[in-house]
């Protein structure tokens, strides 16, 4: 609807004071760059930057300068006379991303540019599109499955769940303070844990986590009788005297470590570790963690309580 490709049935869409809700396409001053690079194999890389400034009726030097330029910002220039298919994927993502930088546009629309790129070229691609928009300072809209991408690259981020708004807010401010399980589980790598409990008195009882109750700063009045009680990975500390788990498998990364475990109750948790003091697999440890880091939630509503 922002790039003008769907009808917009309701509401009203505005792009700087401009409002673009029924505006052709092509003047509402939007570029897209799509998840597959979408060029044109007979083309050059240089050619296929300058295409749609061509179509435009823009006079060549004009379009060789802008290309060049682009160019320049994407450290393109070795490869302006290669066709596609002689580029690897990072710099066939960064022609296209170019094509669009040409154009100059007012807002960039980035439909998942980085999903077709290995692990290592998603990173590198990551650091050179959030170094293009410090330089460029426009607008960027930017679709991601990916939520490290998220909270590495945008200013806000809006969660969305089968087309409904569920939290829109800094990375950080829904990092700390998910407004729903939805958001807390998406946000954070690994999830959040969750795990069962009710209310005990002015507390929470969730013996997942702990063989007694625990104090919570949710407001609990309104909560029904069961709740999901949310705890992060890097939260948990080893305790010899807080509650058993048993370590079913450890993921050792280097400097940090992931232990998947299992609680008395069956419920499964991961907690973080660094350091040299990481548990073994099977063995049971004890757990610890601070009150305040716990996220308590209606387990009927999923809400934040």
């Amino acid at each position: 609807m922002v790039a003008g490709l769907e009808e917009t049935s309701d509401g009203i869409i505005e792009i700087g004071q401009r409002e673009v809700t029924h505006m052709d396409p092509a003047d509402r001053g939007v570029a897209m760059v799509f998840q597959t690079y979408a060029l044109y194999p007979h083309m050059t890389v240089e050619e296929n930057m300058g295409f749609g400034l061509k179509m435009t009726g823009h006079p060549a030097s004009e379009v060789q300068e802008k290309v060049a330029k682009a160019a320049a910002v994407l450290k393109l220039e070795p490869y302006l006379k290669r066709r596609p298919k002689a580029l690897s994927g990072g710099q066939r993502q960064r022609v296209a991303i170019g094509r669009a930088i040409v154009r100059g546009p007012e807002v960039f629309l980035l439909d998942e540019p980085l999903s077709n790129l290995d692990a290592e070229l998603r990173v590198d691609m990551r650091v050179e599109i959030a170094r293009l928009h410090k330089e460029i300072g426009a607008t960027m809209i930017y679709v991601t499955h990916d939520q490290v991408e998220a909270m590495t690259l945008a200013d806000k981020i809006v969660v969305l769940r089968a087309g409904r708004i569920e939290q829109v807010g800094a990375p950080l401010q829904l990092y700390e303070n998910p407004q729903n399980m939805f958001v807390a589980g998406f946000i954070g790598s690994p999830s959040m844990n969750f795990v069962s409990g009710q209310p005990s008195g002015d507390g929470v009882m969730a013996p997942g986590l702990s063989s007694g109750p625990l104090s919570v700063s949710a407001n609990l009045s309104s909560a029904g009788s069961n709740l999901m009680i949310g705890l992060r990975p890097q939260d948990i500390t080893l305790d010899e005297a807080g509650s058993t788990h048993r370590v079913d498998l450890t993921e050792h990364l280097g400097g940090v470590a992931y232990a998947y475990l299992t609680a008395e109750t069956g419920e499964k948790i991961v907690a973080e570790f660094r350091g040299k003091n990481i548990p073994e697999n099977g063995s049971t440890i004890g757990l610890s963690f601070q009150n305040e880091s716990l996220h308590v939630f209606d387990a009927g509503t999923e809400q934040r309580l």
